[in-house]
């Protein structure tokens, strides 16, 4: 099993870091658009999945507030968890969720929450039980008692699942009562970017970044094969920012995700396939 985190690593000019590459079933990033809504509001969540087998995958999401009672979201009232099946290497899954509006008593003693969990759970088909115990949940439904007692801890999930074949991941999403909340942060490729890759050849990528960043603002690269000098790179609004990795030496394509983070819970993220020439 793969959980997703971040790490800052130095390594010496041409060495590529083993944690730019992902080889396995993963949950490589999430976006949320936008990153901050109002109670019972509705945004959409898109997951970038490496999938190298390129079977059927079962992804389960779903949303917990906990604020020491158990999930708000299982008294209904939001479109809290969604089950798909998803077929790919590198598929981009989009859904519709909703905050539950059990929050907006609560946010104007408290001011802007981050608190409310989104977690993704991805399994090769018939390897995680816990996707045949778990159904969707419309905005009017709320949680059974067994839903409940399954999403509510998602370390004893982690704990039950098998090590090869899942991977799970989450990030937070802020509530607020403010009419135009943040708004994710834009990256933008250079257009001289290299449109395929030489076996074993050094390559550099540009890109420059926009919207509204905080100090800890910074890039995130994976590629499936080969590697990347760095796994992150501090960024500023308009700034170049030139990202160098060293293409596999036996694939004949791999994928890229560049993946900003603003530092205040906004995201994007570039994907691309590139083809490694001999």
């Amino acid at each position: 099993m793969v959980i997703a985190w971040y790490t800052l690593s130095i390594l010496a000019c041409g060495e590529t870091n083993p944690e730019t590459v992902v080889d396995e079933l993963r949950a490589v990033v999430s976006v949320a658009s936008p990153p901050e809504v109002r109670p019972g509001e509705s945004f959409t969540f898109t997951t970038y999945l490496h999938n190298p087998e390129d079977q059927p995958v079962d992804m389960l999401t779903w949303l917990c507030t906990d604020l020491g009672e158990g999930c708000f979201e299982a008294n209904g009232g939001s479109q809290s968890v969604v089950r798909d099946t998803v077929q790919g290497i590198a598929p981009a899954v989009t859904r519709t969720l909703s905050i539950t509006p059990a929050l907006a008593g609560i946010l104007p003693e408290t001011g802007p929450l981050t608190a409310t969990q989104i977690w993704t759970l991805v399994c090769e088909e018939d390897t995680c039980p816990i996707m045949d115990e778990v159904k969707n949940q419309g905005a009017k439904d709320t949680w059974s008692d067994g839903t409940a007692a399954t999403l509510v801890d998602p370390l004893s999930i982690m704990s039950n699942l098998p090590t090869a074949g899942t991977g799970m991941a989450y990030q937070l999403i802020t509530t607020s009562l403010n009419d135009v909340g943040h708004l994710n942060p834009t990256i933008q490729p250079a257009p001289d970017n290299p449109t395929f890759l030489e076996k074993g050849e050094p390559f550099s990528m540009e890109f420059r970044v926009s919207g509204t960043l905080a100090d800890d603002a910074g890039l995130y690269n994976y590629i499936t094969a080969g590697g990347f000098e760095m796994p992150d790179t501090f960024v500023n609004v308009d700034d170049c920012t030139v990202l160098n990795g060293v293409a596999p030496e036996d694939e004949s394509e791999v994928v890229v995700w560049i993946v900003l983070l603003d530092g205040l819970g906004g995201s994007d993220v570039y994907q691309q396939v590139l083809e490694v020439r001999e």
